[in-house]
């Protein structure tokens, strides 16, 4: 069963992933895919947005976990 707060770390972890993902040169990934990854962040919650799904619903959403200051990560569990 998914806790709200692996529901909620899992959601800032696929951001994380996609921005690098979109960053990452056409010599690492095909461009398709840098391109679809910006697509989809254009539209992806952002920690605000997160946070407020939290104080909406807190039996679906965690709070926003604390993240690395250099990385802007979620540090891992």
């Amino acid at each position: 069963m998914t806790t709200p707060f692996e529901r909620t770390r899992a959601l800032v972890l696929t951001k994380d992933f996609l921005q690098r993902l979109s960053s990452l040169g056409d010599d690492v990934v095909p461009h398709e895919i840098s391109v679809e990854a910006e697509t989809l962040l254009r539209h992806y919650p952002g920690l605000a947005d997160i946070e407020i799904a939290h104080l909406s619903c807190p039996i679906w959403f965690g709070p926003v976990p604390p993240c690395s200051r250099r990385s802007g990560t979620v540090p891992p569990r």
